[in-house]
Protein backbone atom coordinates (compact mmCIF):
# COMPACT_ATOMS: atom_id res chain seq x y z
CA UNK A 1 0.00 0.00 0.00
CA UNK A 2 1.25 3.54 -0.96
CA UNK A 3 0.48 7.03 0.95
CA UNK A 4 0.28 8.94 -2.13
CA UNK A 5 0.32 12.97 -1.66
CA UNK A 6 -0.42 15.77 -4.00
CA UNK A 7 0.55 19.24 -3.12
CA UNK A 8 -1.30 21.85 -5.07
CA UNK A 9 -0.38 25.57 -4.40
CA UNK A 10 -3.35 28.04 -4.50
CA UNK A 11 -2.03 31.01 -6.82
CA UNK A 12 -3.10 30.73 -10.14
CA UNK A 13 -0.54 33.73 -11.42
CA UNK A 14 -3.77 36.27 -11.76
CA UNK A 15 -6.52 34.08 -13.36
CA UNK A 16 -9.77 33.78 -12.01
CA UNK A 17 -9.76 30.68 -10.86
CA UNK A 18 -11.35 29.39 -7.31
CA UNK A 19 -7.90 27.00 -6.79
CA UNK A 20 -8.74 26.27 -3.44
CA UNK A 21 -12.35 24.98 -4.56
CA UNK A 22 -10.96 23.46 -7.96
CA UNK A 23 -9.17 20.88 -5.53
CA UNK A 24 -11.79 19.74 -3.15
CA UNK A 25 -13.86 19.32 -6.34
CA UNK A 26 -10.94 17.26 -7.99
CA UNK A 27 -10.23 15.36 -4.98
CA UNK A 28 -13.89 14.49 -5.01
CA UNK A 29 -13.91 13.11 -8.43
CA UNK A 30 -10.95 11.49 -9.03
CA UNK A 31 -10.74 9.99 -4.99
CA UNK A 32 -14.68 9.01 -4.38
CA UNK A 33 -13.73 6.47 -1.70
CA UNK A 34 -11.70 8.62 0.46
CA UNK A 35 -8.81 11.47 0.92
CA UNK A 36 -7.44 13.58 3.45
CA UNK A 37 -7.39 17.32 2.79
CA UNK A 38 -4.44 18.95 5.04
CA UNK A 39 -4.07 22.96 4.45
CA UNK A 40 -0.67 23.87 4.41
CA UNK A 41 1.47 26.91 3.06
CA UNK A 42 4.49 26.05 0.53
CA UNK A 43 7.29 27.66 0.25
CA UNK A 44 9.85 28.63 -2.29
CA UNK A 45 12.48 30.88 -3.99
CA UNK A 46 11.11 32.78 -7.03
CA UNK A 47 12.15 35.94 -8.97
CA UNK A 48 11.25 37.97 -6.06
CA UNK A 49 13.09 35.80 -2.94
CA UNK A 50 11.04 33.28 -1.22
CA UNK A 51 7.40 32.93 -1.37
CA UNK A 52 4.87 31.73 0.50
CA UNK A 53 1.88 30.09 -1.03
CA UNK A 54 -1.45 28.70 0.29
CA UNK A 55 -1.03 24.85 -0.59
CA UNK A 56 -3.80 22.10 -0.05
CA UNK A 57 -1.78 18.69 0.23
CA UNK A 58 -4.13 15.75 -0.85
CA UNK A 59 -3.45 12.44 0.38
CA UNK A 60 -5.17 8.88 -0.36
CA UNK A 61 -3.98 5.09 0.34
CA UNK A 62 -3.57 3.30 -2.43
CA UNK A 63 -2.56 0.96 -4.51
CA UNK A 64 -1.61 2.77 -7.29
CA UNK A 65 -1.24 6.42 -8.68
CA UNK A 66 -2.80 6.31 -11.80
CA UNK A 67 -6.16 8.64 -10.17
CA UNK A 68 -3.79 11.17 -8.40
CA UNK A 69 -1.50 11.39 -11.52
CA UNK A 70 -4.87 12.31 -13.07
CA UNK A 71 -6.21 14.53 -10.45
CA UNK A 72 -2.58 16.78 -10.74
CA UNK A 73 -2.61 17.13 -14.50
CA UNK A 74 -6.25 18.80 -14.76
CA UNK A 75 -5.37 20.81 -11.67
CA UNK A 76 -2.30 22.02 -13.02
CA UNK A 77 -3.97 23.16 -16.32
CA UNK A 78 -7.13 24.39 -14.71
CA UNK A 79 -5.20 26.29 -12.05
CA UNK A 80 -2.24 27.92 -13.86
CA UNK A 81 0.04 25.93 -12.07
CA UNK A 82 4.00 25.18 -13.33
CA UNK A 83 4.50 22.19 -11.68
CA UNK A 84 2.11 19.93 -8.45
CA UNK A 85 4.11 17.66 -6.70
CA UNK A 86 3.18 13.74 -6.53
CA UNK A 87 5.15 12.15 -3.75
CA UNK A 88 4.30 8.06 -3.09
CA UNK A 89 5.45 6.01 0.45
CA UNK A 90 5.30 2.55 0.59
CA UNK A 91 3.34 2.02 3.90
CA UNK A 92 1.49 -0.42 6.60
CA UNK A 93 -1.91 0.74 6.94
CA UNK A 94 -4.67 -1.15 9.15
CA UNK A 95 -8.31 0.34 9.13
CA UNK A 96 -10.13 -0.23 12.83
Amino acid sequence: MQLISIFLGLDTNGHDVDARATALRLAAKWLPLGHTIIEATGRWSGQVGTVDEPTIIIQVFSERDSEARALAGEYKDLCFQESVAITRQEIEVDFV
